[in-house]
């Protein structure tokens, strides 16, 4: 969720598509008819702070 640019207050995603593995783009509408804005986002990965073991030290318990 992300806050409209205009009124401040939550809008809610209407659709939103993958451009590469790291990198989210979706579009935005604020519920309000008031305000009604509209608007595009890009989403991207910008760093790993913590990355998982490597699937050969992975001990899964069952």
């Amino acid at each position: 969720m992300m806050r409209c640019p205009v009124c401040k207050n939550n809008a809610h995603t209407r659709t939103s598509r993958y451009l590469t593995n790291k990198t989210k783009e979706s579009y935005y509408q604020y519920q309000n008819i008031r305000c009604s804005c509209t608007f595009k986002t890009l989403e991207s990965l910008a760093r790993i702070i913590s990355a998982p073991e490597t699937e050969e030290n992975i001990t899964i318990v069952t």
